[in-house]
């Protein structure tokens, strides 16, 4: 499926969003109970234009094979904000590390799917994003959110009760499928950071990060405002070099 996924995504029609999800089954009554924790790759499809026109678009996709649940139906566009969020709910720890990947090559699929069978918790997830479309046409260099290119962004997401006493084990499993997909990341979007270091900062901004480093110099030099995807400005940058 994911294979099908990547040549497809590049071609689809702005009005098509699409969102992959890998997570381990939950107890929902949509799903056969026999799939309950099992390991499971579904797809998030959002259709901005006239419903018909949409189920045309995502013919190839159904065409696939058969899935275990198909819900994709025409909803009002609220109930599209909220409709994931029985997937994170409120209370939980969290954790999670992004890429920016310009292609889901076989390497790619095969580490996802192999970091898939090694979830650590029910409630953790790799969800991605196919980016394109309008968002690409867009000058790379006209906004400050990185990227603009086709490609996917993955954020793998560590999620468990605060009564687990094994949290540890959750962000070890993120850092390890995050650590396993670097070799093929472009970076990382800038939304989508979490505890990275100066290099990934970099690497989420790339040249826009000097234009950034300038408006922080004029509007918070002293990096008051810093606990955020933090753009260090240049006189705390230039103390930390020399120590």
């Amino acid at each position: 499926m994911l294979r099908r996924v990547r040549e497809f995504a590049p071609q689809a029609p702005d009005e098509l969003g699409i969102t992959i999800a890998l997570r381990r089954a939950p107890p929902a009554p949509f799903l056969p109970s026999k799939e309950y924790g099992q390991p499971v790759v579904g797809l998030v499809l959002v259709w901005a234009g006239d419903p018909a026109a949409g189920q045309q678009a995502i013919a190839p996709l159904r065409a696939i094979g058969t899935p275990i649940a198909d819900l994709v139906r025409p909803v009002p566009y609220l109930f599209i904000q909220g409709s994931l969020d029985a997937g994170a709910p409120h209370g939980m720890h969290y954790y999670w590390k992004s890429h920016r990947l310009p292609d889901l090559s076989d390497a790619v699929i095969h580490t996802l799917v192999r970091h898939l069978e090694s979830i650590t918790s029910p409630f953790s997830q790799i969800s991605g994003w196919a980016v394109g479309g309008a968002a690409a046409r867009v000058d790379r260099d006209a906004t400050a959110v990185g990227e603009r290119e086709t490609g996917f962004e993955l954020n793998l997401i560590a999620a468990s009760p605060p009564s687990d006493p094994d949290g540890i084990r959750h962000t070890t499993w993120v850092r390890e499928g995050w650590e396993a997909l670097r070799p093929h990341s472009a970076g990382v979007y800038a939304n989508f950071l979490s505890d990275e270091d100066a290099v990934d900062v970099r690497a989420a901004y790339g040249e826009r990060l000097k234009r950034l480093t300038a408006v922080k110099d004029r509007y918070d030099p002293t990096n008051f405002f810093r606990m955020n995807a933090n753009i260090t400005p240049s006189r705390e940058a230039g103390r930390a070099a020399k120590a």
